[in-house]
């Protein structure tokens, strides 16, 4: 399936689809796949039951879809130690500090928690 860029009028990081964005589902499958996970590995244990969105082929497209808004901190690289570690945190629940800690790239251009807090809440549902 081909990759559509997300807007910032649509975009979400609602990866399978289901209504939601959860830690365990949609931020696991954006690090997966920032780490190189493809087909079964990508999406394993990791899909919504409620899923739009099931097939491997499908999560990709959405995920590549995505590229555009997953460079979190701004500093023109999406990583899965940086970005990735930063959507995952802020699915769980962490702000401040705690959000921020360790996982913000060099030369990034969203540096505070506050920063990251308001980037990233924008593509929750």
């Amino acid at each position: 399936l081909p990759a559509l860029a997300l807007t910032p009028l649509d975009a979400t990081l609602d990866v399978d689809g289901d209504g939601e964005v959860q830690a365990l589902t949609d931020a696991l499958m954006i690090v997966r796949s920032q780490f190189g996970f493809s087909g079964d590995s990508l999406i394993s244990g990791a899909v919504s039951a409620s899923a739009t969105f099931t097939t491997a082929p499908e999560i990709e497209s959405r995920l590549a879809s995505m590229n555009s808004i997953l460079d979190v901190d701004g500093d023109e690289n999406v990583d899965a130690l940086t970005d990735g570690l930063l959507i995952m945190r802020y699915a769980f629940g962490f702000r401040g500090d705690v959000l921020i800690d360790g996982a913000v790239g060099s030369g990034a251009t969203r540096t505070t928690a506050t920063d990251i807090e308001e980037y990233i809440s924008g593509f929750f549902l």
